[in-house]
């Protein structure tokens, strides 16, 4: 089995987010979430998808717009899947103890990827330091402002390369105050078709150079932003309480996808209808587009689905198509699919049109800002079987845990 339960859902929030939600919602978590969702499945994560080794393009021969579909409520499940043993299983799973060692490194952490920073005077700029800068970017021929080009009180990291080639180092033994015109050149391949190739001046300001502080202070603790944190002490709490969470969480995913793999090896599959099929191969191809795109968007590179796809094939070791990888994933998610609801109609598992509209209704109001006037308008755009079938495949593995022996792993 390649695909995990964790995956498939997160596919089906990635839908939703992906339809709901402009580029003012919270998309870098969005980000995070997707790349985390797509490093279960191939062992990758986005930015290292893009590298100057990367494979050749790839693309798809599918016609994505004229595939036939059914849904699981076209087919009956039994007659696709003989199900093993799912009630009563036993499952091995171990809680992670949280040591004083893994607070200190967390905070560690904190203080490495958010350093408490302290002004320097009486020096230029150096690589490493952390400028406050305004700046104007105009194209050279016409000194015109280009839009997106301009900033006042920006923090830089000299050295991050966040900036474009020659930004950054050409910052470097600028003195506080001075204003310096960088001549540069936007990279052929810049997202932004105005700019891609464009010699430009950017006008700049250091205001300021700061560089990290050896101590962390309770200030720089209430600096962080975290509820109820305003001291070292209350720090460490917060990073207590987080670890055990996320060890909390990661003991339950542990449970979940081991009882994923027991009933799915357990069961024997007979050949699915393709429309079935089809059905979850344009799920994918959702989920995959929308992780593109947040590739695309923010590391400012362009990557189509299938030259994602043909990564996550690489770090798989598969031998063919993008378009046969894609129809292999898209198999076994409908496999499993219909195993839940072989094991939902079993038991008797159904989800009301109330679950659905209780599950979007919440998703809705938690999205921040959409594009959508409406909750209505907003439903109304859905695939509700997507919905559907989420829902009863969690509350198929919630009744497979409730009823698993869980014992500690050995």
């Amino acid at each position: 089995m390649k695909k995990k339960l964790s995956v498939l859902l997160a596919g089906v929030m990635a839908v939703m987010l992906f339809s709901a939600c402009g580029k003012e919602t919270n998309n870098e978590t969005d980000a995070d979430n997707a790349v985390e969702a797509t490093s279960q499945e191939a062992g990758t994560t986005g930015e290292a998808a893009a590298t100057e080794n990367a494979a050749e393009s790839a693309e798809f021969t599918t016609d994505f717009d004229n595939l036939e579909t059914k849904t699981l409520g076209d087919v009956k499940a039994e007659d696709y899947v003989t199900l093993g043993e799912y009630n009563g299983i036993t499952i091995e799973a171990s809680r992670k103890e949280v040591t004083d060692a893994d607070v200190d490194d967390y905070v560690n952490g904190l203080k490495t990827s958010n350093p408490p920073m302290v002004e320097v005077t009486g020096r230029a700029v150096e690589d490493g330091d952390t400028v406050n800068i305004d700046y104007v970017g105009k194209f050279a021929d016409t000194l015109e402002a280009f839009d997106g080009g301009t900033a006042s009180g920006a923090d830089l990291v000299i050295g991050s390369n966040t900036y474009i080639d020659g930004f950054e180092s050409g910052l470097i033994g600028t003195e506080i105050g001075q204003t310096v015109d960088l001549n540069l050149t936007f990279p052929a391949d810049y997202q932004a078709e105005n700019l891609a190739g464009k010699d430009v001046v950017f006008t700049v300001t250091v205001n300021s150079i700061k560089v990290a502080a050896d101590e962390i202070t309770d200030e720089w603790a209430a600096s962080l932003g975290y509820a109820d944190v305003t001291t070292l002490d209350e720090l460490t709490k917060y990073a207590l309480n987080d670890l055990t969470t996320q060890a909390e969480d990661e003991y339950n995913s542990t449970v979940e996808n081991s009882a994923i793999q027991q009933i799915y090896d357990a069961a024997s599959f007979e050949e699915l209808p393709q429309e079935l099929v089809n059905r979850y191969i344009l799920q994918e191809k959702q989920m995959l587009d929308y992780q593109a795109n947040l590739y695309s968007y923010f590391y400012g590179q362009s990557l189509s689905t299938a030259d994602l796809l043909s990564y996550y094939m690489s770090s798989e070791g598969f031998a063919g198509t993008v378009d046969e990888y894609l129809t292999s994933l898209s198999k076994d998610m409908a496999q499993q699919y219909v195993m839940f609801q072989a094991i939902a109609d079993e038991v008797g598992i159904t989800v009301s049109d109330e679950d659905i509209d209780e599950y979007l209704k919440d998703a809705y109001d938690n999205a921040g800002s959409t594009s959508f006037d409406s909750y209505e308008d907003y439903k109304a755009s859905l695939d509700l079987e997507v919905y559907r079938e989420g829902l009863m495949a969690d509350k198929v593995i919630s009744f497979v845990v409730e009823h698993a022996n869980v014992v500690a792993a050995e």
